[in-house]
């Protein structure tokens, strides 16, 4: 029988959980709550996906697996590119836990394509290709086990547009497949067990707190109930979730102050005034892309966003003029700057720069909570490629990667709800008492996760286990030397994973 489980659910977060209890939807989570021990959960910056849950998995911050987000900036050139697994300059407890002999299944986890061989079996999660030929591209170790995945769950690795007619359906039949396998998997012999559901986050970002998203939290729910009550279950988010009311548009900022350059086309102003337009009438960004994917050719929806205002954070990597620009970001916070051309300058920008952030206010209100230095946030060997600033926003503010006409959107320019650095943890299990827990860091799964097994804790975590959930604590803790990583540091102009990023929102 599988001795532990760790059941990842992307963007849970206490304050919608709570109230979704309250209202009597979630019996079950109600149960493992009463009967279990829950904390916040802190989670690195920024809040995103990528690379949080491996950052989880590897017990290290970013800047030690040498990954800051979805995508890669190249200095050098200014190019934007997607990382793999092979990128995460770091080992797993899968790897340390394979070594000590435990047989493992891991299933889901973004960014873990292509998979690890491992004491057990790996499926990637989002970041593998929708499409994959199995003799070309595994997205399973064993390879043979994507034959099992398509032939008795009919496998996707995810949904193409959740607003399409039956696109919130096919996200619900997702996250059964996951439900179904991890059942036939309990039984199978494993000794620890990590599956996460990564789309409830998608149906978050795009319907908030809407009846399609508690369909997804109500679902989850029923299958929480089937868990057996004598598994060991360590349940956590990689981030939490708030509502979106106002967006900073930040490229726009810097393109107005002259620190951005980026190619100008004929169709900019022409699209930006339209773009206004609809704004002032109280249709978003948001609301006009949507439209517009619905009811124009393809080739025409494609030449219109192309063409100008909005310019979205995918389409932008391809105009920015590197050599000219001082700074550029990412959505939800990484700014970079151009070491290079600010040489000896580079410093007194960079302190300029965070001041000037800092100061400014809308409506008696800064967009951000803080703005950071790379060396405030991270630390480890990677920092020379972590972003040179941190934005992290105030509550209720999106920062948008792309560009609007205007710095300032009051409406939301993608999401109705984004990330959120505190997420949840919840531990259950016929081992564990009931209570609460103050604040723990998202880095503090993965030598929880060794020290159950008695596995020794490698010295290069950032993390420390919690044994106060345990009628027995945990094993004492014993150290051991990293498993020296097999980062190759790839990473690709990958035209899928972007546009799949795109139909998110990551990148609109």
């Amino acid at each position: 029988m599988t001795k532990l489980l760790t059941l990842g659910l992307d963007g849970a977060a206490w304050h919608k959980l709570d109230r979704m209890m309250d209202e009597g939807k979630l019996p079950n989570l109600s149960k493992i709550v009463a009967e279990g021990t829950r904390a916040p959960l802190q989670t690195v910056l920024p809040p995103v996906t990528c690379p949080a849950w491996r950052c989880s998995t590897a017990g290290k911050n970013p800047g030690k697996v040498g990954v800051y987000w979805w995508l890669n900036l190249d200095r050098e050139t200014g190019r934007i590119t997607s990382p793999t697994a092979n990128s995460f300059d770091t080992a797993d407890t899968w790897d340390y836990l394979s070594e000590a002999g435990r047989r493992t299944a891991i299933v889901n986890v973004p960014m873990t394509y292509p998979p690890t061989k491992i004491h057990g079996t790996m499926v990637s999660g989002f970041g593998a290709p929708f499409e994959v030929e199995l003799e070309d591209e595994p997205m399973t170790y064993p390879p043979e086990m994507q034959d099992r995945l398509n032939d008795e769950y009919g496998w996707q690795v995810g949904v193409d547009d959740v607003h399409a007619p039956g696109g919130v359906d096919e996200a619900l039949d997702l996250i059964r497949s996951r439900f179904e396998l991890l059942f036939d998997l309990l039984d199978e012999g494993y000794d620890y067990i990590h599956l996460t559901i990564f789309y409830i986050n998608v149906l978050q970002h795009h319907f908030g707190d809407g009846p399609e998203t508690e369909r997804g939290w109500v679902l989850i729910d029923e299958y929480l109930g089937e868990l057996p009550d004598d598994l060991t279950k360590i349940i956590y988010s990689d981030h939490g979730h708030s509502h979106i009311d106002h967006t900073f548009v930040v490229n726009k900022y810097l393109l107005d102050k002259g620190y951005l350059s980026i190619e100008r086309r004929t169709g900019d102003g022409v699209t930006g005034g339209l773009y206004s337009l609809l704004n002032r009438v109280g249709i978003s960004i948001r609301t006009a892309g949507m439209l517009a994917r619905t009811v124009l050719p393809k080739s025409l929806y494609k030449r219109i966003v192309k063409s100008g205002y909005p310019i979205p954070t995918f389409e932008l990597a391809n105009r920015v003029q590197w050599d000219e620009t001082d700074a550029v970001a990412l959505s939800q916070g990484p700014l970079y700057i151009n070491r290079d051309r600010l040489g000896d300058d580079y410093e007194r920008f960079r302190a300029d720069l965070k001041a000037e952030l800092e100061s400014i206010t809308i409506d008696g209100e800064s967009p951000f909570e803080a703005v950071m230095f790379a060396e405030d946030v991270y630390d480890g060997p990677h920092i020379d490629k972590a972003p040179d600033l941190m934005l992290i926003p105030t509550d209720a503010w999106e920062i948008y990667g792309g560009i609007t006409p205007s710095v300032v959107e009051r409406q939301v320019t993608s999401w109705t709800s984004g990330n959120h650095p505190t997420g949840m943890l919840l531990v259950h299990g016929p081992d564990v008492t009931a209570g609460e827990l103050s604040a723990r860091s998202i880095l503090d799964i993965a030598p929880t996760v060794l020290r159950y097994f008695d596995c020794p804790v490698p010295t290069d975590l950032d993390g420390e286990a919690f044994a106060e959930p345990f009628y027995e604590g945990l094993p004492e803790t014993r150290q051991r030397a990293p498993i020296a990583a097999t980062s190759d540091d790839t990473t690709t102009d990958d035209g899928e994973l972007k546009r799949r990023l795109e139909d998110l929102g990551y990148l609109e």
